[in-house]
């Protein structure tokens, strides 16, 4: 069974795709906007991806996207935002991709096909290096 880490700061969101993940047969850890300690979570639990809002309060997206990307370069990370200018700059701000909200199901699902497919039999992602 996969991991995937999500951070977001909205409860609706948080709990669907959670729940939409989960039936799908994913493993999924939450993180709220309460200053989790995500390298620890990524360290506990070696998710095979990050889903992670933009816009926390206490950090921003970039900031954590840096934590991550120094401790773990090829675990995949992915923007949730509801901002329009996100497709021109996720990977600016150190994003792997981007999943703009209000989004669907199968695009969330295409995402994750497209960041998981073909790293099975690579190195464990969420592992340092």
């Amino acid at each position: 069974m996969e991991t995937i880490l999500i951070q977001e700061t909205d409860a609706a969101t948080l709990d669907v795709v959670g729940t939409a993940l989960q039936r799908r047969g994913f493993r999924v850890y939450n993180l709220t906007d309460r200053r989790e300690n995500i390298l620890e979570m990524i360290q506990r639990h070696h998710p095979r991806l990050i889903f992670l809002d933009c816009w926390l309060s206490h950090y921003t997206g970039k900031e954590i996207i840096h934590w991550i990307k120094a401790h773990f370069p090829r675990l995949p990370v992915i923007a949730f935002s509801c901002d329009n200018r996100i497709e021109q700059g996720y990977r600016e701000l150190g994003f792997d991709g981007y999943l703009k909200k209000p989004f669907d199901l199968e695009a969330l699902y295409r995402v994750i096909r497209k960041f998981l497919s073909g790293r099975r039999k690579r190195h464990q992602v969420g592992e340092p290096v």
